[in-house]
């Protein structure tokens, strides 16, 4: 009997035993496959990935042109500007800029832009050709706006007494301004046309302006509206000297507008403007000398401590 229930235990333990072995096997069974699994999929992952990246890479076979450096709006960009890069055709657009074309005129960017940027044709814009016709021409007679800058594009106008209004040349680049005077390119066909308008302002009055753009870069010439008169084209042609004669009077008369601007100012608007000034520099004299003589104070007076040092010897001589 007692053989018996010892025996009936002991299968009992096996069973337990086995049961939880199995159960312990099974658990970390479990684990290992889904930890392998978890390491399929993240290998799986990796290899997309690196395939994706050498698909990418392979179809990077189109090339373009990209800033070395960051450019300023208004800068002209040169081949030394510019490297060549790898993109792909999906990424390329249709007037990607080519470095050739930076050779063989003057292009200038329109906006400011970082390196690595990839260049295309809306970004730059070319400084107007200089053909073998083209003179700088100084214009003294038309009317310039008080804001007019070097480099700034503008239009030359033509008013006439009755109110119309012409555009005689369109986005002219100012090569330079000074004071009434300004610097322009000017091709021949130009040239006539402004002697036209220097005869048509003089003989019907009419004022000669210029109107400058906002975004001169980015914004489209204007269309020419100024129609060439055939009698002021004969009237130059039978007495050539006319049109220097009709551009002096208009200097003439720029000067007399700008004369007359400065006579509006009474004289004693004018005097207390003097005396503004004068009390300006008066000022200005005064506080100088007074920080001047404040400063050879600071340097001269005695340090504070010398003179106490110098008071407690004089009371132990005593």
């Amino acid at each position: 009997m007692n053989i018996r229930l010892r025996t009936k235990k002991l299968l009992w333990a096996g069973v337990i035993g086995a049961s939880i072995m199995l159960i312990l096997s099974t658990v970390a069974g479990y684990f290992f496959y889904t930890k392998s699994q978890e390491r399929e999929i993240k290998l799986r992952d990796k290899y997309r990935a690196e395939l994706s990246v050498l698909n990418e890479t392979v179809a990077q076979n189109e090339k373009g042109w990209a800033l070395k450096q960051d450019v300023e709006r208004g800068e002209i960009i040169t081949q030394e500007m510019v490297e060549q890069v790898t993109l792909p055709a999906a990424a390329k657009s249709q007037d990607t800029i080519e470095a050739v074309s930076l050779s063989s005129t003057d292009r200038y960017a329109r906006a400011d832009m970082k390196a690595k940027t990839v260049l295309v044709e809306t970004m730059l814009y070319e400084d107007e050709p200089i053909s073998d016709d083209v003179r700088e021409g100084e214009y003294s007679f038309i009317e310039l706006p008080t804001k007019l800058k070097n480099d700034d594009f503008v239009d030359i106008r033509i008013q006439f007494p009755n109110g119309d209004d012409f555009i005689f040349l369109s986005k002219k680049k100012v090569k330079e301004v000074n004071g009434l005077t300004m610097w322009v390119n000017m091709n021949e066909g130009e040239q006539l046309t402004m002697s036209s308008a220097i005869v048509d302002a003089f003989v019907e009055e009419a004022k000669i302006y210029a109107m400058p753009y906002v975004d001169g870069p980015m914004q489209d010439a204007s269309m020419l509206t100024y129609p060439v008169k055939s009698n002021v084209l004969e009237l130059i042609k039978s007495s050539p000297n006319i049109v220097n004669i009709a551009q002096l009077n208009l200097e003439k008369q720029n000067r007399q507008r700008l004369d007359a601007g400065l006579n509006a100012i009474d004289d004693e608007t004018r005097q207390k403007l003097r005396q503004g000034q004068s009390q300006s520099d008066s000022k200005r004299e005064q506080d100088d000398a007074e920080r001047e003589l404040n400063a050879t104070n600071q340097f001269d007076q005695p340090n504070q401590d010398d003179l106490i040092g110098e008071t407690n010897e004089g009371a132990d001589a005593k």
